[in-house]
Protein backbone atom coordinates (compact mmCIF):
# COMPACT_ATOMS: atom_id res chain seq x y z
CA UNK A 1 0.00 0.00 0.00
CA UNK A 2 1.14 3.22 -0.99
CA UNK A 3 0.52 6.24 1.30
CA UNK A 4 -0.61 9.45 -1.22
CA UNK A 5 -0.11 12.78 1.12
CA UNK A 6 -2.68 15.55 -1.07
CA UNK A 7 -2.29 19.01 -0.05
CA UNK A 8 -5.28 21.30 -0.96
CA UNK A 9 -7.30 24.18 0.98
CA UNK A 10 -10.50 24.04 2.39
CA UNK A 11 -13.73 26.20 1.80
CA UNK A 12 -16.35 25.27 -0.55
CA UNK A 13 -16.40 23.19 -3.13
CA UNK A 14 -14.49 25.08 -6.57
CA UNK A 15 -12.74 23.74 -9.46
CA UNK A 16 -9.52 22.57 -8.00
CA UNK A 17 -11.09 20.75 -5.37
CA UNK A 18 -13.39 19.43 -7.41
CA UNK A 19 -10.94 17.46 -9.50
CA UNK A 20 -8.76 16.26 -6.20
CA UNK A 21 -12.08 14.71 -5.26
CA UNK A 22 -12.18 12.95 -8.36
CA UNK A 23 -8.72 11.66 -7.95
CA UNK A 24 -9.22 10.52 -4.73
CA UNK A 25 -12.18 9.07 -4.81
CA UNK A 26 -10.70 6.84 -7.53
CA UNK A 27 -8.00 5.51 -6.87
CA UNK A 28 -6.73 1.60 -7.38
CA UNK A 29 -6.88 -0.13 -4.18
CA UNK A 30 -2.78 -0.30 -4.37
CA UNK A 31 -2.70 3.78 -3.09
CA UNK A 32 -4.35 5.13 0.18
CA UNK A 33 -5.10 9.08 -0.12
CA UNK A 34 -4.24 11.00 2.99
CA UNK A 35 -5.44 14.78 2.60
CA UNK A 36 -4.38 17.81 4.34
CA UNK A 37 -6.75 20.71 4.27
CA UNK A 38 -5.77 24.46 5.11
CA UNK A 39 -9.41 24.72 6.58
CA UNK A 40 -12.52 23.00 6.98
CA UNK A 41 -15.93 23.45 5.48
CA UNK A 42 -18.07 21.65 2.36
CA UNK A 43 -14.93 20.38 1.03
CA UNK A 44 -13.74 18.62 4.33
CA UNK A 45 -17.07 17.72 4.83
CA UNK A 46 -17.41 15.88 1.33
CA UNK A 47 -14.11 14.28 1.89
CA UNK A 48 -14.94 12.64 5.38
CA UNK A 49 -18.31 11.21 3.48
CA UNK A 50 -16.32 9.64 1.32
CA UNK A 51 -14.24 8.19 3.90
CA UNK A 52 -11.02 9.72 2.85
CA UNK A 53 -8.07 10.11 6.19
CA UNK A 54 -8.42 14.08 6.51
CA UNK A 55 -6.90 16.12 8.63
CA UNK A 56 -7.31 20.28 9.18
CA UNK A 57 -3.73 21.51 9.42
CA UNK A 58 -3.04 25.19 10.07
CA UNK A 59 -0.36 26.56 7.08
CA UNK A 60 0.37 30.18 7.51
CA UNK A 61 0.96 32.05 3.86
CA UNK A 62 4.40 30.89 3.09
CA UNK A 63 5.81 34.33 1.77
CA UNK A 64 4.09 36.49 3.91
CA UNK A 65 6.73 38.77 6.00
CA UNK A 66 4.79 38.16 9.68
CA UNK A 67 4.43 33.89 8.92
CA UNK A 68 7.69 34.06 8.83
CA UNK A 69 8.23 31.69 12.05
CA UNK A 70 4.76 30.62 11.85
CA UNK A 71 5.78 28.97 8.52
CA UNK A 72 8.43 26.67 9.44
CA UNK A 73 6.63 25.53 12.51
CA UNK A 74 4.01 24.58 10.54
CA UNK A 75 6.13 22.65 7.74
CA UNK A 76 8.05 21.28 10.63
CA UNK A 77 4.35 19.28 12.04
CA UNK A 78 3.40 18.68 8.39
CA UNK A 79 6.46 16.61 7.82
CA UNK A 80 6.26 15.00 11.29
CA UNK A 81 2.79 14.37 10.21
CA UNK A 82 3.61 12.92 7.04
CA UNK A 83 6.28 10.42 8.60
CA UNK A 84 3.98 9.05 11.22
CA UNK A 85 1.72 7.83 8.23
CA UNK A 86 4.62 6.80 6.24
CA UNK A 87 3.68 8.88 3.51
CA UNK A 88 5.61 8.02 0.15
CA UNK A 89 4.78 10.55 -2.84
CA UNK A 90 3.36 14.37 -1.57
CA UNK A 91 1.01 15.84 -4.50
CA UNK A 92 -0.32 19.43 -3.96
CA UNK A 93 -3.23 20.70 -5.66
CA UNK A 94 -2.82 24.44 -5.24
CA UNK A 95 0.38 26.87 -5.88
CA UNK A 96 -0.39 27.99 -2.48
CA UNK A 97 1.44 25.21 -1.16
CA UNK A 98 4.21 24.18 -2.96
CA UNK A 99 6.86 25.40 -0.50
CA UNK A 100 5.44 23.44 2.05
CA UNK A 101 5.18 20.20 -0.24
CA UNK A 102 9.23 20.92 -1.39
CA UNK A 103 9.71 21.07 2.41
CA UNK A 104 8.36 17.80 3.22
CA UNK A 105 9.65 15.95 0.32
CA UNK A 106 12.85 17.42 0.43
CA UNK A 107 13.11 15.92 4.13
CA UNK A 108 11.41 12.40 3.99
CA UNK A 109 13.01 12.12 0.61
CA UNK A 110 9.71 11.19 -1.52
CA UNK A 111 8.54 12.14 -5.15
CA UNK A 112 6.51 15.44 -4.67
CA UNK A 113 3.67 16.68 -7.89
CA UNK A 114 2.48 20.44 -7.98
CA UNK A 115 -1.20 20.78 -10.12
CA UNK A 116 -0.87 23.52 -11.94
CA UNK A 117 -4.12 25.16 -12.97
CA UNK A 118 -4.12 28.35 -14.77
CA UNK A 119 -1.53 30.00 -16.55
CA UNK A 120 1.73 31.15 -14.77
CA UNK A 121 4.54 33.97 -15.49
CA UNK A 122 7.82 33.36 -14.78
CA UNK A 123 8.11 35.35 -11.99
CA UNK A 124 5.74 33.29 -10.62
CA UNK A 125 6.92 29.96 -11.30
CA UNK A 126 10.79 31.04 -10.01
CA UNK A 127 8.82 32.45 -6.77
CA UNK A 128 7.02 29.03 -6.20
CA UNK A 129 10.14 27.38 -6.58
CA UNK A 130 8.32 25.30 -9.26
CA UNK A 131 11.16 23.46 -10.66
CA UNK A 132 11.80 21.87 -7.23
CA UNK A 133 8.81 19.61 -8.44
CA UNK A 134 10.33 16.17 -9.30
CA UNK A 135 6.75 16.21 -11.65
CA UNK A 136 4.62 19.16 -12.33
CA UNK A 137 1.00 18.38 -13.98
CA UNK A 138 -0.63 21.20 -16.07
CA UNK A 139 -3.58 21.12 -17.26
CA UNK A 140 -3.61 23.25 -20.32
CA UNK A 141 -0.95 23.50 -23.71
CA UNK A 142 -0.86 26.80 -22.52
CA UNK A 143 0.15 25.88 -18.87
CA UNK A 144 2.59 23.66 -20.80
CA UNK A 145 4.42 26.21 -22.70
CA UNK A 146 4.16 28.61 -19.66
CA UNK A 147 6.30 26.33 -18.21
CA UNK A 148 8.27 25.12 -20.81
CA UNK A 149 8.89 29.31 -21.57
CA UNK A 150 10.46 29.66 -17.56
CA UNK A 151 12.77 26.77 -18.28
CA UNK A 152 11.37 23.63 -16.59
CA UNK A 153 12.31 20.71 -18.33
CA UNK A 154 10.21 18.55 -20.52
CA UNK A 155 10.51 15.56 -18.80
CA UNK A 156 9.07 17.34 -15.82
CA UNK A 157 5.85 18.06 -16.83
CA UNK A 158 3.02 15.80 -17.59
CA UNK A 159 -0.04 17.33 -19.58
CA UNK A 160 -3.43 16.33 -17.91
CA UNK A 161 -6.48 17.61 -18.32
CA UNK A 162 -9.15 18.29 -16.01
CA UNK A 163 -11.82 15.32 -15.71
CA UNK A 164 -15.62 15.80 -15.02
CA UNK A 165 -18.42 13.89 -13.85
CA UNK A 166 -20.44 12.86 -17.20
CA UNK A 167 -23.61 11.80 -15.01
CA UNK A 168 -23.70 15.02 -12.77
CA UNK A 169 -22.76 17.29 -15.01
CA UNK A 170 -25.62 16.58 -18.16
CA UNK A 171 -28.01 18.54 -20.08
CA UNK A 172 -31.41 18.83 -17.91
CA UNK A 173 -35.21 19.87 -19.28
CA UNK A 174 -37.31 23.06 -18.68
CA UNK A 175 -38.70 21.61 -15.60
CA UNK A 176 -35.22 21.59 -14.00
CA UNK A 177 -34.32 24.88 -14.07
CA UNK A 178 -33.12 26.22 -10.26
CA UNK A 179 -32.26 29.73 -11.50
CA UNK A 180 -35.71 30.19 -13.26
CA UNK A 181 -36.80 28.55 -9.39
CA UNK A 182 -35.34 30.64 -7.27
CA UNK A 183 -34.66 34.26 -9.22
CA UNK A 184 -37.56 34.20 -11.58
CA UNK A 185 -36.04 36.21 -14.77
CA UNK A 186 -37.36 38.52 -16.61
CA UNK A 187 -34.74 37.09 -19.69
CA UNK A 188 -36.17 34.81 -21.74
CA UNK A 189 -31.88 33.80 -22.29
CA UNK A 190 -29.73 32.95 -19.59
CA UNK A 191 -26.26 33.77 -19.66
CA UNK A 192 -23.86 33.52 -16.32
CA UNK A 193 -20.32 33.52 -15.46
CA UNK A 194 -18.94 31.44 -12.72
CA UNK A 195 -16.38 31.47 -9.39
CA UNK A 196 -15.24 33.76 -6.59
CA UNK A 197 -16.07 37.20 -6.74
CA UNK A 198 -12.74 38.68 -7.40
CA UNK A 199 -10.88 40.45 -9.66
CA UNK A 200 -8.91 37.82 -11.64
CA UNK A 201 -12.37 36.27 -12.48
CA UNK A 202 -12.99 39.35 -14.16
CA UNK A 203 -17.13 39.42 -13.44
CA UNK A 204 -16.59 43.56 -13.91
CA UNK A 205 -15.89 42.85 -17.58
CA UNK A 206 -18.71 40.38 -17.98
CA UNK A 207 -20.79 43.17 -16.37
CA UNK A 208 -19.76 45.82 -18.71
CA UNK A 209 -20.23 43.62 -21.64
CA UNK A 210 -24.03 43.10 -20.37
CA UNK A 211 -24.57 46.72 -20.04
CA UNK A 212 -23.87 46.99 -24.03
CA UNK A 213 -26.58 43.97 -24.49
CA UNK A 214 -28.98 45.63 -22.31
CA UNK A 215 -29.25 49.39 -23.54
CA UNK A 216 -29.22 48.05 -26.71
CA UNK A 217 -31.47 44.95 -26.78
CA UNK A 218 -35.31 44.22 -26.24
CA UNK A 219 -34.25 42.67 -22.76
CA UNK A 220 -34.95 39.14 -23.38
CA UNK A 221 -31.46 38.31 -21.55
CA UNK A 222 -30.74 38.01 -17.30
CA UNK A 223 -26.89 37.90 -16.46
CA UNK A 224 -26.31 35.72 -13.56
CA UNK A 225 -22.91 36.49 -11.80
CA UNK A 226 -22.55 33.13 -10.17
CA UNK A 227 -20.30 32.63 -6.90
CA UNK A 228 -19.25 33.54 -3.25
CA UNK A 229 -18.38 37.17 -2.49
CA UNK A 230 -14.53 36.34 -1.93
CA UNK A 231 -13.35 39.80 -2.32
CA UNK A 232 -15.41 42.53 -0.37
CA UNK A 233 -14.03 45.54 -1.99
CA UNK A 234 -14.73 44.00 -5.55
CA UNK A 235 -17.87 42.67 -4.55
CA UNK A 236 -19.45 45.87 -3.89
CA UNK A 237 -17.41 47.89 -6.55
CA UNK A 238 -19.74 45.22 -8.96
CA UNK A 239 -22.93 46.32 -7.06
CA UNK A 240 -22.07 49.77 -7.58
CA UNK A 241 -21.52 49.46 -11.29
CA UNK A 242 -25.24 47.53 -11.42
CA UNK A 243 -27.15 50.02 -9.44
CA UNK A 244 -25.42 52.70 -10.46
CA UNK A 245 -26.65 52.17 -14.43
CA UNK A 246 -30.32 51.01 -13.61
CA UNK A 247 -29.05 46.92 -14.47
CA UNK A 248 -30.91 45.52 -11.64
CA UNK A 249 -33.47 44.22 -13.39
CA UNK A 250 -31.85 42.30 -15.77
CA UNK A 251 -28.24 41.22 -13.71
CA UNK A 252 -28.59 38.67 -10.83
CA UNK A 253 -25.99 37.97 -8.36
CA UNK A 254 -26.85 34.46 -7.02
CA UNK A 255 -24.25 34.27 -3.88
CA UNK A 256 -22.36 30.78 -3.21
CA UNK A 257 -24.15 27.78 -4.54
CA UNK A 258 -23.62 24.13 -4.22
CA UNK A 259 -25.72 22.95 -6.77
CA UNK A 260 -23.71 23.39 -9.49
CA UNK A 261 -24.42 20.79 -11.69
CA UNK A 262 -27.86 22.04 -11.42
CA UNK A 263 -26.85 25.66 -12.12
CA UNK A 264 -25.21 25.11 -15.42
CA UNK A 265 -27.72 22.90 -16.31
CA UNK A 266 -30.13 25.89 -16.30
CA UNK A 267 -27.97 28.25 -18.15
CA UNK A 268 -27.93 29.10 -21.89
CA UNK A 269 -24.64 30.32 -22.27
CA UNK A 270 -21.71 29.91 -19.98
CA UNK A 271 -19.08 33.02 -20.08
CA UNK A 272 -15.38 32.14 -18.92
CA UNK A 273 -12.92 35.19 -18.82
CA UNK A 274 -10.12 33.12 -17.09
CA UNK A 275 -10.29 29.40 -18.13
CA UNK A 276 -10.74 26.70 -15.18
CA UNK A 277 -12.51 23.00 -15.69
CA UNK A 278 -15.89 24.95 -15.28
CA UNK A 279 -16.16 25.69 -18.88
CA UNK A 280 -15.59 21.58 -19.64
CA UNK A 281 -18.96 21.07 -16.66
CA UNK A 282 -20.63 23.39 -19.06
CA UNK A 283 -19.90 22.26 -22.00
CA UNK A 284 -20.71 18.45 -19.99
CA UNK A 285 -24.55 20.15 -19.73
CA UNK A 286 -24.89 21.04 -23.28
CA UNK A 287 -23.97 24.80 -22.41
CA UNK A 288 -22.46 27.00 -25.13
CA UNK A 289 -19.23 28.38 -23.04
CA UNK A 290 -18.34 32.08 -24.52
CA UNK A 291 -14.62 31.67 -23.94
CA UNK A 292 -12.72 35.75 -24.45
CA UNK A 293 -9.85 37.33 -23.57
CA UNK A 294 -7.61 34.05 -21.82
CA UNK A 295 -6.89 32.09 -25.43
CA UNK A 296 -6.75 32.01 -28.84
CA UNK A 297 -7.13 29.23 -31.73
CA UNK A 298 -3.35 28.14 -31.61
CA UNK A 299 -3.74 27.22 -27.50
CA UNK A 300 -7.18 26.42 -27.45
CA UNK A 301 -7.85 23.33 -27.55
CA UNK A 302 -11.59 22.58 -26.75
CA UNK A 303 -12.98 25.92 -27.30
CA UNK A 304 -13.59 25.55 -31.13
CA UNK A 305 -14.58 28.07 -32.30
CA UNK A 306 -18.00 27.98 -33.75
CA UNK A 307 -18.41 24.50 -33.35
CA UNK A 308 -17.94 23.26 -29.65
CA UNK A 309 -17.97 26.96 -27.89
CA UNK A 310 -17.44 30.56 -29.29
CA UNK A 311 -13.60 31.56 -28.62
CA UNK A 312 -13.15 35.36 -28.75
CA UNK A 313 -9.39 35.97 -28.60
CA UNK A 314 -9.59 39.59 -28.07
CA UNK A 315 -10.26 40.56 -24.63
CA UNK A 316 -12.24 43.89 -26.01
CA UNK A 317 -15.74 44.25 -23.64
CA UNK A 318 -16.85 45.77 -27.31
CA UNK A 319 -16.28 42.50 -28.81
CA UNK A 320 -17.43 40.00 -26.08
CA UNK A 321 -20.82 42.29 -26.37
CA UNK A 322 -20.56 41.03 -29.88
CA UNK A 323 -20.13 37.39 -29.53
CA UNK A 324 -22.63 37.40 -26.68
CA UNK A 325 -25.70 39.10 -28.75
CA UNK A 326 -24.74 36.44 -31.33
CA UNK A 327 -25.48 33.47 -29.30
CA UNK A 328 -27.90 34.74 -27.78
CA UNK A 329 -30.21 36.25 -30.67
CA UNK A 330 -29.67 32.61 -32.60
CA UNK A 331 -31.29 29.53 -30.58
CA UNK A 332 -30.51 27.49 -33.16
CA UNK A 333 -26.29 28.10 -32.91
CA UNK A 334 -26.59 27.48 -29.35
CA UNK A 335 -28.63 24.27 -29.70
CA UNK A 336 -26.44 23.04 -32.15
CA UNK A 337 -23.16 24.47 -30.12
CA UNK A 338 -24.43 23.15 -26.92
CA UNK A 339 -25.09 19.19 -28.66
CA UNK A 340 -21.25 19.49 -30.04
CA UNK A 341 -19.68 20.80 -26.98
CA UNK A 342 -21.53 17.76 -24.51
CA UNK A 343 -20.25 15.26 -27.54
CA UNK A 344 -16.86 16.76 -26.72
CA UNK A 345 -16.93 16.39 -23.38
CA UNK A 346 -18.17 12.67 -23.53
CA UNK A 347 -14.96 11.77 -25.76
CA UNK A 348 -12.62 14.05 -23.92
CA UNK A 349 -13.38 15.06 -19.89
CA UNK A 350 -14.26 11.25 -18.44
CA UNK A 351 -13.11 12.14 -14.62
CA UNK A 352 -12.25 8.46 -14.29
CA UNK A 353 -10.03 8.83 -17.41
CA UNK A 354 -8.14 11.79 -15.61
CA UNK A 355 -7.74 9.97 -12.26
CA UNK A 356 -6.02 7.26 -14.32
CA UNK A 357 -3.59 9.67 -15.96
CA UNK A 358 -2.67 10.87 -12.47
CA UNK A 359 -2.37 7.53 -11.49
CA UNK A 360 0.08 6.22 -14.40
CA UNK A 361 2.13 9.27 -13.36
CA UNK A 362 1.92 8.21 -9.44
CA UNK A 363 3.43 4.82 -10.27
CA UNK A 364 6.05 6.29 -12.81
CA UNK A 365 7.45 8.45 -9.52
CA UNK A 366 7.12 5.50 -7.30
CA UNK A 367 8.58 3.17 -9.17
CA UNK A 368 12.04 5.50 -10.23
CA UNK A 369 12.07 6.05 -6.79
Amino acid sequence: MKRILYLTRGGAVGGSQRQLFYVVTNLDDIYEPIVVSSGDGQFFSELLNEGINTKVFTLHSWRKFCSFPSRYMDANRLTMYAKEHQVSLVHSSDLWMSSYMIWVARRLKIPSILHIRKPISPDEIHKHHCNRATAIIAISRRIKQNLLDAGIPLEKIKLIDDGVNLDVFRPRTAGENVLRRDFSPVGQVLAGIVGRIQSSKRQLEFLKAARQIIQNSKGNVTFFVIGENYCRSYSKLLERFVSQDGLSKHIVFTGRRDDMPQVLGSLDILVSLSGGSVMFEAMACGKVVVSAGFSNEETSVHIQNGRTGVLVSSARTSDLAEALKYVIDAPEVRSRIGQEARKWAENNFCHITMADKTQQLYLQLLSAD
